[in-house]
């Protein structure tokens, strides 16, 4: 049976399809170039480092949060009907 070791995460950057990081073993720069846009929207995906081949977990979060309110501020004196 096989051991489940945690991998090193590690913070990526977007841009377009492309995604950047750098290894936390050896601090090479790595690329990953998605071809689809569902595998660019995940917010974590598991790489290994091009130069020594190490695996560790990418995370990208998104650049706009998705949060509960609405990104549209209300006019001032606007209230709210009751």
């Amino acid at each position: 049976m096989t051991k489940n070791f945690l991998k090193p995460e590690v913070l990526g950057t977007r841009t377009g399809y492309v995604i950047r990081f750098t290894c936390p073993a050896c601090s090479a720069e790595n690329v990953i170039v998605n071809k689809t846009p569902r595998d660019h929207f995940k917010e974590a995906r598991d790489s290994s480092c091009t130069k020594c081949r190490k695996r560790s977990s990418v995370v990208t979060p998104y650049a706009n949060q998705q949060t509960g309110r609405s990104r549209i501020p209300s006019p001032i004196g606007c209230h709210p009907v009751k």
